[in-house]
Protein backbone atom coordinates (compact mmCIF):
# COMPACT_ATOMS: atom_id res chain seq x y z
CA UNK A 1 0.00 0.00 0.00
CA UNK A 2 1.39 3.43 -0.90
CA UNK A 3 1.49 6.26 1.65
CA UNK A 4 -1.22 8.04 -0.35
CA UNK A 5 -3.49 5.00 -0.26
CA UNK A 6 -2.83 4.63 3.45
CA UNK A 7 -3.96 8.18 4.23
CA UNK A 8 -7.03 8.01 2.01
CA UNK A 9 -8.17 4.70 3.42
CA UNK A 10 -7.95 6.10 6.96
CA UNK A 11 -9.70 9.36 5.98
CA UNK A 12 -12.64 7.31 4.79
CA UNK A 13 -12.80 5.44 8.09
CA UNK A 14 -11.16 2.27 6.87
CA UNK A 15 -8.19 0.27 8.12
CA UNK A 16 -4.98 0.61 6.09
CA UNK A 17 -2.00 -1.74 6.35
CA UNK A 18 -0.38 0.43 9.07
CA UNK A 19 -1.33 3.55 11.00
CA UNK A 20 -0.71 6.54 8.69
CA UNK A 21 1.53 9.42 9.78
CA UNK A 22 0.80 13.06 8.93
CA UNK A 23 1.82 16.56 9.99
CA UNK A 24 -0.02 19.73 9.08
CA UNK A 25 3.31 21.57 9.12
CA UNK A 26 6.98 21.20 10.00
CA UNK A 27 8.44 24.60 10.81
CA UNK A 28 11.35 25.95 8.80
CA UNK A 29 14.00 25.65 11.57
CA UNK A 30 13.17 21.94 11.96
CA UNK A 31 13.16 21.37 8.20
CA UNK A 32 16.58 22.99 8.00
CA UNK A 33 17.94 20.66 10.69
CA UNK A 34 16.42 17.55 9.14
CA UNK A 35 17.51 18.49 5.63
CA UNK A 36 20.99 19.60 6.69
CA UNK A 37 20.67 22.82 4.72
CA UNK A 38 18.30 25.70 4.04
CA UNK A 39 15.38 24.62 1.84
CA UNK A 40 15.07 26.53 -1.41
CA UNK A 41 11.72 25.34 -2.72
CA UNK A 42 8.72 23.11 -2.05
CA UNK A 43 10.52 19.95 -3.13
CA UNK A 44 12.99 20.36 -0.25
CA UNK A 45 10.06 20.25 2.19
CA UNK A 46 8.69 17.27 0.28
CA UNK A 47 12.03 15.50 0.68
CA UNK A 48 11.85 15.85 4.47
CA UNK A 49 8.26 14.58 4.72
CA UNK A 50 9.01 11.66 2.42
CA UNK A 51 12.38 10.62 3.84
CA UNK A 52 11.13 10.63 7.44
CA UNK A 53 8.22 8.34 6.64
CA UNK A 54 5.26 10.71 6.65
CA UNK A 55 2.41 9.51 4.47
CA UNK A 56 1.14 12.93 3.48
CA UNK A 57 2.21 16.54 3.06
CA UNK A 58 0.22 19.77 3.36
CA UNK A 59 0.70 23.09 1.55
CA UNK A 60 -1.21 26.36 2.01
CA UNK A 61 -1.55 28.91 -0.77
CA UNK A 62 1.25 31.49 -0.86
CA UNK A 63 0.58 34.61 1.20
CA UNK A 64 1.44 37.90 -0.44
CA UNK A 65 3.38 40.75 1.10
CA UNK A 66 1.58 44.03 0.43
CA UNK A 67 3.89 46.35 2.28
CA UNK A 68 6.57 46.32 4.95
CA UNK A 69 6.07 48.44 8.05
CA UNK A 70 9.70 48.03 9.11
CA UNK A 71 12.30 45.25 9.23
CA UNK A 72 10.19 43.14 11.56
CA UNK A 73 6.54 43.74 10.60
CA UNK A 74 4.62 43.49 7.33
CA UNK A 75 1.04 43.63 6.05
CA UNK A 76 -0.31 40.80 3.91
CA UNK A 77 -3.02 40.80 1.25
CA UNK A 78 -5.73 40.09 3.83
CA UNK A 79 -4.91 43.35 5.67
CA UNK A 80 -3.23 41.55 8.55
CA UNK A 81 -0.04 42.63 10.29
CA UNK A 82 2.53 39.89 10.93
CA UNK A 83 5.81 39.88 12.79
CA UNK A 84 8.87 37.80 12.03
CA UNK A 85 10.95 36.31 14.83
CA UNK A 86 14.70 35.78 14.61
CA UNK A 87 14.06 32.08 13.92
CA UNK A 88 12.03 33.07 10.85
CA UNK A 89 8.71 32.00 12.35
CA UNK A 90 5.92 34.48 11.62
CA UNK A 91 3.23 35.42 14.14
CA UNK A 92 0.00 37.38 13.93
CA UNK A 93 0.05 40.90 15.40
CA UNK A 94 -3.19 42.71 14.55
CA UNK A 95 -5.70 43.55 11.85
CA UNK A 96 -5.96 46.78 9.90
CA UNK A 97 -9.69 46.76 9.07
CA UNK A 98 -10.72 49.18 11.80
CA UNK A 99 -14.05 50.34 10.34
CA UNK A 100 -16.74 49.60 7.78
CA UNK A 101 -15.09 52.18 5.54
CA UNK A 102 -11.75 50.33 5.73
CA UNK A 103 -13.47 47.17 4.57
CA UNK A 104 -15.28 48.93 1.74
CA UNK A 105 -11.92 50.19 0.50
CA UNK A 106 -10.30 46.75 0.83
CA UNK A 107 -9.70 44.54 -2.21
CA UNK A 108 -9.35 40.83 -1.30
CA UNK A 109 -6.85 38.57 -3.05
CA UNK A 110 -7.81 37.12 -6.41
CA UNK A 111 -8.82 33.46 -5.94
CA UNK A 112 -8.17 32.87 -9.62
CA UNK A 113 -4.54 33.92 -9.34
CA UNK A 114 -3.17 30.41 -9.65
CA UNK A 115 0.38 31.65 -9.09
CA UNK A 116 -0.54 31.41 -5.42
CA UNK A 117 -0.47 27.63 -5.83
CA UNK A 118 3.02 27.31 -7.29
CA UNK A 119 4.37 25.17 -4.44
CA UNK A 120 1.39 22.85 -4.50
CA UNK A 121 1.53 22.50 -8.28
CA UNK A 122 5.24 21.63 -8.23
CA UNK A 123 4.83 19.00 -5.50
CA UNK A 124 1.85 17.33 -7.21
CA UNK A 125 3.77 17.18 -10.50
CA UNK A 126 6.76 15.47 -8.87
CA UNK A 127 4.88 13.33 -6.36
CA UNK A 128 3.55 10.74 -8.85
CA UNK A 129 0.78 9.87 -6.38
CA UNK A 130 3.23 8.55 -3.80
CA UNK A 131 2.34 10.71 -0.79
CA UNK A 132 -1.11 12.09 -0.09
CA UNK A 133 -0.91 15.78 -1.04
CA UNK A 134 -3.23 17.95 1.04
CA UNK A 135 -4.21 21.54 0.24
CA UNK A 136 -4.59 24.01 3.10
CA UNK A 137 -7.44 26.52 3.09
CA UNK A 138 -9.43 28.55 5.65
CA UNK A 139 -13.10 29.03 6.35
CA UNK A 140 -15.31 31.43 8.31
CA UNK A 141 -13.30 32.46 11.36
CA UNK A 142 -9.54 32.91 11.05
CA UNK A 143 -9.24 35.40 8.21
CA UNK A 144 -12.22 37.59 9.29
CA UNK A 145 -11.12 37.69 12.94
CA UNK A 146 -7.53 38.51 12.02
CA UNK A 147 -8.57 41.23 9.55
CA UNK A 148 -10.63 42.99 12.22
CA UNK A 149 -8.66 41.94 15.27
CA UNK A 150 -10.09 39.08 17.32
CA UNK A 151 -11.81 41.20 19.99
CA UNK A 152 -13.33 43.56 17.44
CA UNK A 153 -14.62 40.69 15.34
CA UNK A 154 -16.23 38.91 18.29
CA UNK A 155 -17.91 42.16 19.31
CA UNK A 156 -19.12 42.59 15.72
CA UNK A 157 -21.01 39.31 15.99
CA UNK A 158 -23.22 41.00 18.61
CA UNK A 159 -23.17 44.69 17.71
CA UNK A 160 -22.79 44.67 13.92
CA UNK A 161 -23.66 41.20 12.63
CA UNK A 162 -24.23 42.40 9.07
CA UNK A 163 -20.69 43.74 8.90
CA UNK A 164 -19.29 40.54 10.41
CA UNK A 165 -21.20 38.45 7.87
CA UNK A 166 -19.82 40.47 4.93
CA UNK A 167 -16.25 39.81 6.07
CA UNK A 168 -17.02 36.14 6.65
CA UNK A 169 -18.54 35.78 3.20
CA UNK A 170 -15.51 37.46 1.61
CA UNK A 171 -13.24 34.86 3.22
CA UNK A 172 -15.52 31.92 2.48
CA UNK A 173 -16.11 32.85 -1.15
CA UNK A 174 -12.36 33.17 -1.70
CA UNK A 175 -11.62 29.84 -0.04
CA UNK A 176 -14.33 28.06 -2.00
CA UNK A 177 -12.69 29.14 -5.24
CA UNK A 178 -9.28 28.27 -3.81
CA UNK A 179 -10.56 24.80 -2.89
CA UNK A 180 -11.83 24.29 -6.44
CA UNK A 181 -8.45 25.35 -7.84
CA UNK A 182 -6.61 22.95 -5.55
CA UNK A 183 -8.96 20.13 -6.53
CA UNK A 184 -8.33 20.93 -10.20
CA UNK A 185 -4.59 20.65 -9.53
CA UNK A 186 -5.10 17.16 -8.12
CA UNK A 187 -4.88 17.37 -4.32
CA UNK A 188 -5.97 14.23 -2.46
CA UNK A 189 -7.69 16.05 0.41
CA UNK A 190 -8.26 19.55 1.78
CA UNK A 191 -7.75 20.80 5.32
CA UNK A 192 -9.13 23.99 6.84
CA UNK A 193 -6.93 25.59 9.44
CA UNK A 194 -9.28 27.83 11.45
CA UNK A 195 -9.21 27.43 15.24
CA UNK A 196 -12.50 28.06 17.06
CA UNK A 197 -11.52 27.64 20.70
CA UNK A 198 -9.24 28.42 23.60
CA UNK A 199 -7.99 25.66 25.85
CA UNK A 200 -11.05 26.13 28.09
CA UNK A 201 -13.76 26.55 25.48
CA UNK A 202 -14.96 28.08 22.20
CA UNK A 203 -14.28 31.72 21.31
CA UNK A 204 -18.03 32.37 21.00
CA UNK A 205 -21.31 30.96 22.27
CA UNK A 206 -22.74 27.85 20.67
CA UNK A 207 -25.64 29.98 19.40
CA UNK A 208 -23.31 32.37 17.58
CA UNK A 209 -21.20 29.49 16.31
CA UNK A 210 -24.27 27.93 14.73
CA UNK A 211 -25.29 31.24 13.20
CA UNK A 212 -21.96 32.52 11.89
CA UNK A 213 -19.65 29.52 11.44
CA UNK A 214 -21.36 26.20 10.78
CA UNK A 215 -23.41 27.25 7.70
CA UNK A 216 -20.27 28.52 5.99
CA UNK A 217 -18.16 25.58 7.07
CA UNK A 218 -20.79 23.26 5.60
CA UNK A 219 -20.75 25.25 2.36
CA UNK A 220 -17.01 24.66 2.02
CA UNK A 221 -17.29 20.99 3.02
CA UNK A 222 -20.01 20.48 0.40
CA UNK A 223 -17.81 22.15 -2.24
CA UNK A 224 -14.91 19.84 -1.42
CA UNK A 225 -17.12 16.76 -1.47
CA UNK A 226 -18.57 17.84 -4.80
CA UNK A 227 -14.97 17.78 -6.04
CA UNK A 228 -14.73 14.16 -4.95
CA UNK A 229 -12.17 14.39 -2.12
CA UNK A 230 -12.30 14.28 1.71
CA UNK A 231 -12.29 17.32 4.00
CA UNK A 232 -10.20 17.55 7.18
CA UNK A 233 -11.07 20.09 9.88
CA UNK A 234 -8.21 21.38 11.99
CA UNK A 235 -9.21 23.01 15.25
CA UNK A 236 -7.20 23.35 18.44
CA UNK A 237 -8.71 23.96 21.85
CA UNK A 238 -11.56 22.58 23.96
CA UNK A 239 -14.22 22.00 21.32
CA UNK A 240 -16.63 19.59 22.99
CA UNK A 241 -19.45 22.22 23.11
CA UNK A 242 -19.33 22.68 19.33
CA UNK A 243 -18.07 19.30 18.17
CA UNK A 244 -21.50 17.91 17.27
CA UNK A 245 -22.06 20.94 15.06
CA UNK A 246 -18.67 20.53 13.40
CA UNK A 247 -19.21 16.84 12.71
CA UNK A 248 -22.72 17.48 11.38
CA UNK A 249 -21.33 19.75 8.65
CA UNK A 250 -20.01 16.56 7.05
CA UNK A 251 -16.29 16.82 7.81
CA UNK A 252 -14.42 13.60 7.12
CA UNK A 253 -11.67 14.02 9.73
CA UNK A 254 -10.81 16.03 12.83
CA UNK A 255 -7.30 17.27 13.62
CA UNK A 256 -5.49 17.44 16.09
CA UNK A 257 -7.62 16.71 19.22
CA UNK A 258 -5.43 18.73 21.58
CA UNK A 259 -4.70 16.89 24.86
CA UNK A 260 -3.56 20.07 26.64
CA UNK A 261 -7.07 21.45 26.11
CA UNK A 262 -8.71 18.46 27.75
CA UNK A 263 -9.61 16.73 24.50
CA UNK A 264 -9.45 12.97 24.95
CA UNK A 265 -8.51 11.05 21.82
CA UNK A 266 -10.15 7.94 23.25
CA UNK A 267 -13.44 9.74 23.95
CA UNK A 268 -13.56 11.41 20.53
CA UNK A 269 -12.88 8.07 18.85
CA UNK A 270 -15.57 6.32 20.89
CA UNK A 271 -18.21 8.97 20.17
CA UNK A 272 -17.44 9.89 16.57
CA UNK A 273 -15.28 7.07 15.21
CA UNK A 274 -18.12 5.73 13.09
CA UNK A 275 -18.57 9.15 11.44
CA UNK A 276 -15.10 10.69 11.07
CA UNK A 277 -11.42 9.87 10.98
CA UNK A 278 -9.57 11.15 14.04
CA UNK A 279 -6.10 12.68 13.74
CA UNK A 280 -3.62 13.48 16.51
CA UNK A 281 -2.84 13.65 19.45
CA UNK A 282 0.84 13.17 20.36
CA UNK A 283 1.65 15.86 22.91
CA UNK A 284 3.53 18.68 21.18
CA UNK A 285 3.43 20.98 24.22
CA UNK A 286 5.27 18.82 26.73
CA UNK A 287 6.36 15.45 25.35
CA UNK A 288 7.88 16.34 21.97
CA UNK A 289 9.74 19.51 23.04
CA UNK A 290 10.54 18.64 26.67
CA UNK A 291 10.31 14.88 27.06
CA UNK A 292 12.64 12.02 26.27
CA UNK A 293 12.63 9.56 23.40
CA UNK A 294 11.08 7.07 25.80
CA UNK A 295 8.32 9.56 26.66
CA UNK A 296 7.64 10.06 22.97
CA UNK A 297 7.39 6.35 22.22
CA UNK A 298 5.05 5.91 25.19
CA UNK A 299 2.77 8.69 23.92
CA UNK A 300 2.73 7.26 20.40
CA UNK A 301 1.76 3.84 21.76
CA UNK A 302 -0.99 5.48 23.84
CA UNK A 303 -2.47 7.18 20.77
CA UNK A 304 -2.37 3.99 18.72
CA UNK A 305 -4.01 2.02 21.52
CA UNK A 306 -6.75 4.63 22.01
CA UNK A 307 -7.70 5.29 18.41
CA UNK A 308 -6.22 2.94 15.82
CA UNK A 309 -8.51 -0.03 16.33
CA UNK A 310 -10.58 -0.78 13.21
CA UNK A 311 -8.99 2.08 11.29
CA UNK A 312 -10.09 5.68 10.83
CA UNK A 313 -7.06 7.05 12.64
CA UNK A 314 -4.06 9.07 11.44
CA UNK A 315 -1.26 9.73 13.90
CA UNK A 316 0.18 13.23 14.17
CA UNK A 317 1.34 15.70 16.77
CA UNK A 318 -1.27 17.68 18.67
CA UNK A 319 -0.63 20.67 16.41
CA UNK A 320 2.50 20.79 14.24
CA UNK A 321 6.24 20.21 14.48
CA UNK A 322 7.23 23.64 15.78
CA UNK A 323 10.76 24.89 16.26
CA UNK A 324 10.95 23.82 19.94
CA UNK A 325 10.41 20.13 19.14
CA UNK A 326 13.48 17.98 19.75
CA UNK A 327 14.76 16.40 16.56
CA UNK A 328 15.34 13.07 18.31
CA UNK A 329 11.73 13.07 19.53
CA UNK A 330 10.34 13.82 16.09
CA UNK A 331 12.37 10.93 14.69
CA UNK A 332 11.24 8.69 17.55
CA UNK A 333 7.60 9.57 16.81
CA UNK A 334 7.91 8.58 13.16
CA UNK A 335 9.84 5.39 13.92
CA UNK A 336 7.49 4.32 16.73
CA UNK A 337 4.47 4.83 14.49
CA UNK A 338 5.93 2.46 11.91
CA UNK A 339 6.93 -0.07 14.56
CA UNK A 340 3.80 -0.13 16.71
CA UNK A 341 1.18 0.93 14.17
CA UNK A 342 0.67 -2.54 12.76
CA UNK A 343 -2.82 -3.98 12.83
CA UNK A 344 -2.97 -7.35 14.53
CA UNK A 345 -5.85 -9.69 13.72
CA UNK A 346 -6.47 -13.18 14.94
Amino acid sequence: MTPRERILRALYGEEPDTVPLFEIEINLPIVRKLLGRTPTDALDFYEVFSSYGLDGINFWDNWRLVRSLDEKYFVDDWARVWGVEENEVTYYVKGTINSVEDFENFSPPDPFDYNRLDRLRKVIKNNKKKLAVVGGIHDAYEIPSQMRGVNNFLIDLYSNPGFARKIIETSVNYNIELAKAMIDLGVDALISGDDYAYKHGPFMSVKLFREFITPYLKKIVDTVHHGGIPFIKHCDGYIWPILDDMVNTGIDALHPIEPQAGMSLKEVKEKYGNKICVMGNVDVTNVLPLGTVEDTVKDVKRCIEEAASEGGYILSSSNSIHNAVKIENFKAMTEATKKYGKYMHS
